[in-house]
């Protein structure tokens, strides 16, 4: 933005200099034509301003959603990740999609390291590996691409993410529920 900045400002000088210059010459007529003349000169660098203005708003408005956005078939999930990158995902989406009767306390019992509350208001948020156990005991079929859109969206970025940082894998404490 600066550049676009300094580009309008040389170019406002240089029509001053240039208008003054005819001014002293004596050609005070002209100035409708010197005034036609900073319209061309800066329509462009007045709409890259407009334009980088634009983008910099939208920047600042998504920078706290950037690469953590995540839909299923248009349907919003939300997921949030810790500092040992591992990836949360709130409950409530995960059961608006599948529409499992699973209990938070059967779950929390089920997954004691893979439940966390979350957010505020707080709400129940499995972990990424946690959900992708619980996922596939689901067998209906909009369960089962679910399980496999959490492997590939949420679950496998994030096991390459820690494998990449070298966060050494967590040991899952998770009970068979049968």
């Amino acid at each position: 933005m600066t550049r676009i900045l300094a580009t309008i400002a040389i170019r406002v000088a240089l029509w001053a200099m240039a208008a003054w210059g005819l001014w002293e010459l004596g050609f005070g007529g002209g100035a409708l034509l010197f005034v036609a003349l900073l319209g061309i000169v800066l329509a462009k660098p007045l709409i890259e301003l407009v334009i980088e203005l634009w983008q910099s708003l939208r920047r600042a408005q998504w920078r706290q959603l950037e690469g953590r956005h995540y839909a299923y078939k248009g349907r919003p999930v939300r997921v949030e990740e810790d500092a040992d990158h591992r990836r949360w995902v709130r409950l409530a989406d995960i059961r608006a999609i599948a529409g499992f009767t699973a209990s938070e306390s059967a779950l929390k019992v089920t997954y004691p390291s893979g439940w966390s509350l979350r957010g505020r208001p707080p709400s129940l948020h499995l972990g990424d590996e946690a959900l992708l156990v619980h996922l596939t005991k689901e067998r209906s079929p909009e369960g089962i691409r679910l399980r496999n859109w959490v492997e590939r969206e949420i679950v496998f970025p994030a096991r390459r993410q820690r494998e990449r940082l070298g966060i050494p894998p967590v040991a899952l404490d998770f009970r068979p529920s049968d």
